[in-house]
């Protein structure tokens, strides 16, 4: 059975934030991702303008799938058991997902030299926050925070940044243990005072 356009549009996006993770924008060439992705350089130009193009498309492609598997699993029915959520998904996230914070981190850097880069990065940072913002003001809606509902666009950013800054030092320290409790206490302290601020 042949893949379709879809299927193969993806996987060549999976290959190219591996390689980007792992070698780094300015490293990366289409021949590489043409190369790992079994693909000819024709087939990549096909669906690709160019390399910033393929790059901004893995962009949007990783943070929303990143944003369908952890953004739903942060609810709960008091702000105690949705900040466990929070911190769980993140640790799972971290574990299942190190090479989207890699690529994350890369496209960060060369977004200051591309336009286009940091658009889309600015498009998934929006994305995410608004999904993170859609969870708190249903929680308000339902009784189970008492936060002032204006504020949950800013509490969302905070939580965004509190959390790209750990998978940020996890990518400093690859050998941290994710499971350590006092660690994450801590972690869990702030967000349950974000939460009820």
């Amino acid at each position: 059975m042949s893949e379709t356009r879809e299927q193969k549009i993806s996987e060549i996006l999976k290959n190219s934030l591996k390689i980007l993770a792992k070698n780094g924008y300015e490293n990366t060439t289409i021949a590489t991702i043409a190369n790992e992705s079994k693909v000819s350089r024709g087939i990549l130009h096909y669906y690709f303008s160019n390399k910033e193009d393929l790059v901004s498309k893995v962009l949007a492609y990783s943070s929303e799938n990143i944003i369908q598997t952890t953004i739903r699993g942060i609810k709960g029915k008091t702000p105690e058991e949705m900040a466990d959520n929070i911190i769980n998904d993140s640790i799972q996230s971290f574990k299942e997902y190190p090479d989207f914070y890699a690529f994350l981190f890369e496209m960060w850097c060369a977004s200051r030299r591309s336009d286009k880069i940091k658009d889309q990065l600015v498009i998934c940072s929006t994305k995410v926050t608004a999904s993170i913002k859609k969870v708190l003001d249903e929680a308000i809606q339902n009784k189970i925070l008492r936060i002032d509902i204006k504020k949950t666009e800013e509490i969302s950013k905070v939580l965004l940044a509190l959390f790209n800054g750990i998978a940020f030092e996890i990518l400093l320290d690859p050998s941290r243990d994710l499971e350590n409790k006092k660690y994450w206490i801590q972690v869990r302290n702030m967000v349950l005072s974000i939460l009820k601020s």
